[in-house]
């Protein structure tokens, strides 16, 4: 959409064994919807698209506490006070250049040249940033947001919409990426290919076909929360389709999938580039991974890797040389007391700091682990309905396990980051499974999407707010140009500890801090 709104990742609630219509069709889709396409090739628009996916998708991390604000300005968003101006830009971004609209003239361009390799990636990267949008926002625009001739489409409901991209995902694994043929050499033809560069057309068709599957396990669980409630249209079974999909995704950290950055100043690292001083390691991030050390499940290297420590030197056993901050600025010391002023306290690890990485960092956006917990989080689910978020399930212990296993965390320039395998043996109870997911996927907005669904981890909203969101303002441009949209005033929707989407059905307990803990639990 020309407006505004990013686009969520979204799973199928409405989905059937042969629901394969692409809605996306009619003028703007099948054919050139502004009449100003001049180009013949779509690999120009697919680096562009590639290059601008990390900024539409890595903006959520402060809502639970992997990191928080601390500066200037950046406070307002860890008391949830963001605005629809304050949201702008993302929106857009999700619509606008190297969002749904090119992608979608990346799939025009390759149905002109008979290559469905490309449409078949593009789709993947449709789902991924639509999906990403349905999540943040709720009901967005979709069906109606490539057509040139509705200049005010309307929302689609959240549910739709997730039903909708995994029909998308369907026709990418089961027709575009099945396809060979001499005219299907996709990326390779232009060496536009940057997330997995070096591959040939038959590995782009096997790889983008597992990650196709794991991203339908993860919209499954976007929607699960809805199903167990009985909302109208979701799908009775979403965490056996969940565990299906994780079985046939990702399998091995070789193929996870990596935001492509470049050792540049001006590159799209946006995390690399917003480090200067507003924001710093959340408190709950640090305390869990601490808490986790003490018990011997959790060793010195990812905490050493992520955060510096407060007293410049390597990390202890215990991890009692970092400290972090609650929302709003409130510094957790190393030793547990809470104050408002100045360290000792962590940074970000060198890979954040732009004073001494070159800015390369490649941040796991969909990744062996992420599937393995997915899978494991299901089958807990539907082994152990009704128990208390303690409670072990057997069932779900393998793939616990193997999220443990040969630990990775994106890539550098100088090759992949490496953990090994993490210690000891931690139970599969649920709160286990979110705990190790909130860890293993730092900086990744699917964090907020299991508190979202599980309430886990506990986390205290800020001080003196009713609680964290579920859900986002509509960006600025969208609430003045379209008046489709839902439950708007001036400023937008606001954001409270009641403001849900539909496929979170009920809001999470607003809790308090304990005995000068920075978690609720």
């Amino acid at each position: 959409m020309r407006h505004g709104l990013g686009v969520a990742l979204g799973l199928s609630l409405a989905l059937s064994a042969a629901g394969c219509r692409d809605y996306l069709s009619g003028p703007g889709v099948n054919s050139d919807p502004n009449n100003i396409l001049t180009l013949t090739k779509p690999g120009p628009l697919y680096v562009s698209i590639q290059l601008a996916a990390p900024r539409e998708v890595a903006a959520e991390m402060h809502y639970v506490q992997q990191v928080a604000n601390i500066a200037r300005g950046a406070r307002h968003v860890d008391l949830y006070l963001l605005s629809s101006g304050d949201l702008n830009d993302l929106a857009v971004a999700v619509y606008g250049g190297g969002g749904l609209l090119d992608i979608h003239k990346v799939e025009q361009l390759a149905r002109k040249v008979g290559d469905s390799l490309y449409i078949g990636i593009a789709k993947v990267y449709e789902a991924l940033v639509v999906g990403y949008a349905a999540g943040v926002w709720g009901d967005i625009p979709y069906r109606q947001a490539a057509d040139s001739t509705i200049p005010q489409p309307i929302f689609d409901p959240q549910l739709q919409v997730y039903g909708d991209i995994q029909t998308q995902l369907d026709s990418a694994s089961n027709i575009f990426l099945k396809a060979t043929g001499p005219s299907n050499a996709g990326p390779t033809a232009d060496r536009a290919e940057l997330v997995y560069g070096g591959r040939d057309a038959a590995g782009l068709r096997a790889v983008y076909t597992v990650v196709a599957r794991s991203l339908k396990a993860r919209f499954f669980l976007h929607v699960a929360a809805a199903s167990a409630a009985g909302v109208s249209g979701a799908l009775p079974a979403a965490y056996d389709s969940a565990f299906k999909y994780a079985n046939a995704g990702i399998s091995s950290t070789a193929d996870d999938f990596l935001w492509f950055h470049e050792a540049s100043p001006t590159g799209t690292n946006g995390w690399w580039q917003s480090n200067v001083g507003d924001i710093a390691p959340g408190a709950a991030l640090i305390e869990i991974m601490k808490r986790r050390m003490i018990a011997g499940m959790e060793d010195t290297l990812r905490i050493a890797f992520y955060f510096s420590s407060s007293d410049g030197g390597p990390a202890s056993a215990t991890g009692a040389n970092f400290a972090g901050f609650r929302p709003t600025g409130a510094i957790v010391t190393t030793s547990g007391s809470i104050y408002d002023g100045s360290g000792p306290y962590s940074g970000f690890g060198a890979f954040l700091d732009p004073n001494v990485s070159d800015g390369s960092f490649r941040e796991p956006e969909i990744s062996y682990a992420e599937t393995q917990l997915i899978a494991a989080e299901a089958a807990w689910r539907t082994h152990c309905p009704g128990c208390a978020d303690t409670t072990v399930a057997p069932a779900a212990q393998p793939f616990l396990d193997a999220a443990r296993k040969n630990r990775h965390y994106g890539s550098t320039s100088s090759g992949p980051i490496i953990f090994g395998d993490a210690p000891g043996a931690l139970p599969a109870s649920l709160k286990n499974i979110i705990e190790e997911k909130y860890v293993t996927l730092f900086l990744n907005p699917e964090v907020w999407n299991d508190w979202k669904r599980t309430c886990l981890p506990s986390l205290a909203p800020a001080p003196g707010t009713a609680g964290i969101p579920g859900r986002l303002p509509y960006g600025l441009t969208e609430v003045n140009a379209n008046p489709n949209v839902p439950g708007t005033s001036s400023t937008g929707v606001t954001i409270t500890s009641v403001s849900l989407n539909p496929n979170q059905p009920n809001g999470c307990p607003v809790l308090n801090y304990v005995n000068s803990s920075p978690l609720a639990n």
